[in-house]
């Protein structure tokens, strides 16, 4: 579709959608560059400022294009793009998109647990865990936060050098529980705090997509407790059913 079909019964706002995507596709515009404005888009269409303003508060929404106050809109970077239901590690799935993963290790440390990972750990409050502290990065730009703990009987078969290589749970892989783990993750829009801004960096209260994920061994036994946080504008999950 190039034209507007008045006639369709797909409405206006959705028809200017699919043309810009296809524009967007075929690398009309350069990520960075400056998007046609609402005035202009009218113009070439002929179509309404509401029908206009729909459709592109929709691209931006969904993260194909970027608005600067006082400057304009802008198409995106891409977003990262992971679908954890492809059968491939995070990394190798990036990998055959042309996209390089890595880590940055922030910091490792013996903590406790609080309410919350007692909680999703079969733990006591109190009890000691094993924290470590990476940020996931495409290239050298940070799209991730995460925070993961580990109970201590664990901690002695856990492979350390796998914590700035490879996928998130490769240090996992020396423990006999994870013959056959099963996984859980729960995913929601959150805004940002001070520390995800600071380490994202990204404005204070901007919104991110928060995770988190346990692993259990085949007999149920909570092994890692993950909180992760994603740059809002840079990652996307999605779900294959």
């Amino acid at each position: 579709m190039s034209t507007i079909d008045r006639n369709s019964p797909v409405p206006l706002y959705y028809q200017l959608k699919n043309i810009l995507l296809e524009r967007l596709h075929n690398n009309e515009w350069r990520v960075g560059e400056m998007f046609p404005g609402e005035q202009e888009l009218q113009e070439d269409y002929e179509l309404s400022r509401t029908t206009v303003r729909q459709t592109l508060s929709e691209l931006v929404n969904e993260g194909y294009l970027v608005r600067h106050r006082g400057r304009g809109t802008f198409v995106a970077k891409p977003k990262v793009t992971y679908n954890p239901t492809a059968s491939l590690e995070m990394t190798e799935y990036m990998r055959k998109q042309g996209i390089q993963l890595g880590w940055r290790l922030l910091k490792t440390e013996w903590t406790t647990a609080d309410a919350a990972v007692a909680a999703m750990l079969h733990l006591t409050e109190g009890a000691p865990v094993w924290a470590v502290r990476r940020l996931r990065l495409v290239g050298e730009e940070t799209i991730g936060y995460h925070c993961a703990y580990v109970p201590k009987r664990y901690v002695p078969h856990l492979n350390m050098n796998a914590l700035e290589e490879g996928d998130s749970l490769d240090y996992l892989k020396g423990l006999p529980q994870m013959s056959n783990p099963r996984i859980e993750r729960t995913l929601e829009a959150r805004l940002s705090g001070e520390l995800e801004a600071e380490l994202l960096g990204m404005a204070g209260g901007a919104p991110m997509l928060y995770m988190e994920r346990v692993v259990y061994s085949a007999e149920g036994e909570p092994l890692e407790f993950l909180q992760a946080a994603f740059h809002g504008d840079r990652f996307r999950y999605r779900i294959s059913l």
